[in-house]
């Protein structure tokens, strides 16, 4: 028997053989796997390339670019260097417009979590007819921007506008008010659709994490004594603070973008009263045709917004860890 035996170096080299038209198809098909993702990625590859890579590369060289309606076609109008930006920076118009920027923003996010807040602990409770309301509140975000824009803009003119003959017919006022004629009307009147706008969004993020609280929790609290606002403060806050962080921050640069709303209700007026920055970089691009200070202050927004990816990042980490912690 030992002498029918095969050597150890023979059965070695036997085995390896034997496996090799087993290992040859699994490679292949892992080979082939690899592949089709990569065929599967290249259209959305083409789209992030030529839908955002591109104009913003493109934007990137137009801010420093001397540029005119003559060579805005081409990529070879005169360097420019840090020059556009020097200029829309200390524009005084600009300086106002990055301050009421801010405010609007500030604004916005304020009215838009206290309204949504107060939504959500709403529909949080039972009561006829929920669903149906519950679905209502989404209208503002289905509606396109621009059309809110030229809906607030009817509701606010000064003569036929609907709000006006309301005040008037319930003696509130005497005479109509010129909501988009005059710069502080006009601020609180973007200001107002604009938090109309964002509403659901706030009471759709704030409703999902309210589902998350423990009814343990508030009966507990119930039990302790503490009244419904103690138990707002000291128990449903605290729950859900992860996503009262991440909705200001997608908030934040969902507002400080905004550009239809306010080309639709009042186009800027009066006198630039209402131009915030993105309205702003349009006007210097396409009314005034100063290319080169409209892409510098739209890559100045750009990193305004980018600002927000990291700390998004970050919050949702901290959400994750605690979550599985």
């Amino acid at each position: 028997m030992t002498g029918s035996a095969a050597p150890p170096a023979e059965k070695t080299r036997a085995t390896r053989t034997a496996r090799v038209p087993d290992m040859a198809p699994s490679t292949r098909v892992a080979r082939f796997r690899r592949w089709s993702r990569l065929v599967f990625l290249v259209p959305a590859g083409l789209y992030v390339l030529f839908a955002f890579a591109l104009p913003v590369a493109y934007n990137l060289l137009l801010s420093f670019q001397e540029t005119s309606p003559a060579t805005i076609s081409t990529l070879f109008a005169p360097f420019a260097g840090p020059a556009n930006y020097e200029s829309v920076l200390s524009n005084p118009t600009t300086q106002s417009v990055i301050v009421r920027t801010f405010l609007f923003t500030a604004g916005s996010l304020f009215f838009q979590f206290l309204i949504g807040l107060g939504l959500a602990l709403l529909f949080n409770l039972r009561f006829p007819l929920r669903r149906l309301a519950r679905s209502l509140v989404i209208i503002p975000w289905l509606l396109p921007l621009l059309i809110t824009g030229l809906t607030f803009q009817y509701l606010l003119q000064l003569e036929a506008g609907a709000v006006n003959r309301i005040l008037q017919a319930l003696g509130v006022i005497d005479e109509p008010i010129g909501f988009l004629l005059t710069p502080d009307w006009a601020f609180v009147s973007i200001l107002v659709a604009n938090i109309w706008i964002g509403i659901p969004f706030f009471t759709v993020l704030l409703y999902s994490a309210l589902q998350d609280v423990p009814a343990e929790l508030q009966e507990a609290a119930m039990i302790d004594g503490a009244n419904a606002w103690q138990r707002l403060i000291r128990v449903t806050l605290p729950i859900i603070r992860p996503v009262i962080e991440v909705a200001f921050v997608l908030g934040f640069v969902f507002t400080v973008k905004v550009f239809d709303v306010v080309i639709g209700l009042t186009q800027g007026g009066p006198a630039n009263t209402t131009q915030i920055l993105a309205t702003w970089a349009y006007n210097l691009s396409f009314q005034q045709y100063d290319y080169g200070a409209g892409a510098a202050l739209n890559t100045v927004l750009l990193v305004i917004a980018l600002l927000a990816a990291p700390i998004y990042i970050w919050l949702n980490r901290q959400w994750l860890r605690g979550g599985l912690s």
